[in-house]
Parts: C-alpha cells; sequence; structure tokens
C-alpha cells in the first residue's frame, strides 16, 4: 500500500513564498538577545542559589522546539522553503528564530511562574495579569514576524478569528502550553480547531464555532490550574510557622 501526502487532507503551503533573509536576521538577532538575557539570568541564580533549575528549564524550552513541526501541520502553519535558515527539519522545517521563541515561552514562563510561586504570595489576580501579559508577548512576536512574510497561516478559506493575519485562537495556543510547562498541552487546547481546519467542506460557522470551543478548553485548564496553585499555595502558607519577633530572639539569647 503506497500513502501519499495527498491522501491527507491537509493543504498545502504557498511554494511561491520565498524566505525574507534579512527580516530573519533581525528577528534572530532580537529573540537571540532575549534568550541570552535570560540565559545569564540563569546563571546568576545557578551561581547565587545553587540551583540548575532556571537552565534546565530553559533547555526543555529548546528541546520543546520539536513539538512545533506537529503544530505547524495541524494549525496550518506555512514556514517558506526556499532560502530558510533552517534548525530542525523533523516532520516539517523549522527556522532559526523558533529556537529563541521556545526558550523564551516554554523556558522562561515556566522559570517566571514558579518565582512567584515560591514567594507564597500567589493570587488569581496576579496569576490572569500574568496571562494577558503572555498574550501582549505573543502578539508583540508574532504580528511583527507575520508582517515580515517569515510565515504564514493558511486554511483554505477564511481563518476564523484572524486580525492582520494572526488567528485569535492561537493566543490559547501559546499560552496554556508554556503555563502548564507542557508541549502536548498546547495540541489538546488547538485539537478541536484543527479538526475544523482539516475537515473537507467545513462551513466557516463550524471553523469558527471549533475556534471558540479551543478557547474555552484553554481557559478551564488554566482556572483549573490557577485555583490548584491557590490551593497549594494556601496549604504551604499554613504550614510554615509564623517568623518570631526580634524581641521575643533578643530575650531568649539573654
Amino acid at each position: 500500500m503506497r500513502i501519499t501526502p495527498s491522501d491527507f487532507n491537509a493543504p498545502h503551503g504557498s511554494d511561491g513564498m520565498a524566505f525574507p533573509l534579512t527580516a530573519h536576521l533581525w528577528a534572530d538577532a532580537v529573540l537571540w538577545v532575549v534568550a541570552g538575557g535570560l540565559g545569564l539570568l540563569a546563571v546568576v541564580e545557578l551561581v547565587r542559589r545553587r540551583t540548575p533549575l532556571s537552565l534546565v528549564l530553559l533547555a526543555g524550552g529548546a528541546i520543546a522546539l520539536f513539538n512545533e513541526p506537529v503544530d505547524d501541520i495541524l494549525g496550518l502553519v506555512w514556514h517558506p522553503r526556499p532560502g530558510q535558515n533552517t534548525v530542525i527539519d523533523t516532520i516539517g522545517p523549522v527556522p532559526m528564530w523558533g529556537l529563541p521563541t521556545y526558550i523564551i515561552f516554554f523556558g522562561a514562563v515556566p522559570w517566571l511562574l514558579l518565582r512567584e510561586l515560591q514567594k507564597l504570595q500567589f493570587t488569581l489576580r496576579a496569576f490572569w495579569a500574568g496571562i494577558a501579559i503572555t498574550f501582549v508577548l505573543d502578539l508583540l512576536i508574532e504580528l511583527p514576524l507575520l508582517r515580515a512574510e517569515l510565515y504564514t497561516y493558511y486554511p483554505v478559506g477564511d481563518v476564523p478569528m484572524s486580525i492582520a493575519g494572526f488567528p485569535l485562537y492561537w493566543l490559547m495556543i501559546n499560552t496554556t502550553g508554556p503555563v502548564v510547562a507542557d508541549a502536548a498541552c498546547s495540541i489538546a487546547v488547538g485539537l478541536p480547531v484543527y479538526t475544523a481546519l482539516h475537515t473537507p467542506g467545513a462551513s466557516e460557522l463550524v471553523r469558527w464555532a471549533c475556534a471558540v470551543l479551543s478557547c474555552l478548553i484553554g481557559l478551564v485548564i488554566l482556572d483549573a490550574l490557577s485555583r490548584f496553585i491557590l490551593g497549594r499555595t494556601r496549604q504551604l502558607g499554613d504550614s510554615t510557622p509564623p517568623a518570631r519577633p526580634a524581641l521575643s530572639r533578643e530575650f531568649e539569647k539573654t
């Protein structure tokens, strides 16, 4: 039995797009400066706190890049092939700028969240404010790269929830995975809309409904995670003995 790509319900990207080298060099420079700065902070933490956790998380973010070709195929994301500066090529090629992006999202986001949790001052309001900041960070990365034609979203027909070429449901897909620290979670969130995008003849209403469903799944996961963290923070706070006043400690010394 012989299987060809045409046997799958996945439209092919535009072969007419050429990889914009100048835009890629600028994207690489900016993203690697941010990722490199995070790496230096991780080294400082290693020296001061004697813990390699931050470096491990950043390395884990880099390893999570192997998830990108799967998401690209399911979510119909096309990186131009001619002239591409490729960092990995498995199910599909991924350009170099993807590596620092994953270090930032899948490495730094869980690290910064963990640092806040260690303070035992977690609040739901702060959690959702952090989610909003992650949304803004995602837009600041994606919108300029889309405008520079470093990649494109290419479903057959109209892309649901699309603004300036960016489908807004990707905000939830791109945020849930890093916050949960599980790249596969991104695929789980995107599964409804991925299914609609690959279904021949799916109406615009069906695509929008599935996009909304993906967003709702992401919200449910984030809400459940936030409430779990809040409960654990309260438990740890209750089990931590209160600090004694300085006057009491001086009295014991005498």
